[in-house]
């Protein structure tokens, strides 16, 4: 599948994240969901970009080339927004509970990023890297991430 494929896939993930940002991060503990959205966003914001320079994952289609090695849809709003519907999933559960539901984050979401490698034009994986590394990285940033939360709801409470 070309490059027009990929464009109009990019094209509808576009869309699907301006419609489901807003929407996600609304509700009772929005302050949370702004600050993780943005934080999962900086650090894809450091993390992609190495990762698109030593050629461990190259995006051939994406928007804004000239600018951007990375796919910036994913990095800066798909992914982010991935990692707040697991923090919400899992605000009030146990950490054994948020270790075991973070697979359900996960998996799909590293099995799509391989179904997109082998099928499209918007990734694909060089240098030995594959979807059980993105399977792991994308693992660890969402408990990180979640550990910040657990961290974050701890000071202000000790605040309050």
């Amino acid at each position: 599948m070309g490059h027009r494929f990929g464009k109009k896939i990019l094209k509808w993930l576009l869309l699907f994240g301006l419609i489901a940002s807003p929407i996600s991060l609304l509700g009772r503990s929005y302050k949370n969901w702004v600050i993780l959205f943005l934080l999962n966003s900086y650090v894809n914001f450091f993390i992609a970009p190495i990762l698109a320079k030593k050629k461990v994952l190259r995006y051939p289609v994406r928007f804004l080339p000239k600018y951007y090695k990375s796919s910036i849809i994913y990095d800066y709003c798909l992914c982010s927004l991935v990692t707040v519907w697991y923090c919400r999933l899992t605000n009030q559960d146990s950490f054994k509970q948020l270790v075991l539901k973070v697979w359900l984050f996960s998996i799909p979401q590293a099995l799509m990023e391989r179904w997109l490698e082998r099928h499209t034009q918007l990734i694909k994986y060089s240098k030995g890297w594959n979807w059980i590394y993105s399977l792991l990285t994308i693992t660890s940033a969402k408990l990180v991430l979640r550990c910040f939360l657990i961290f974050l709801d701890r000071t202000d409470k000790k605040m309050s």
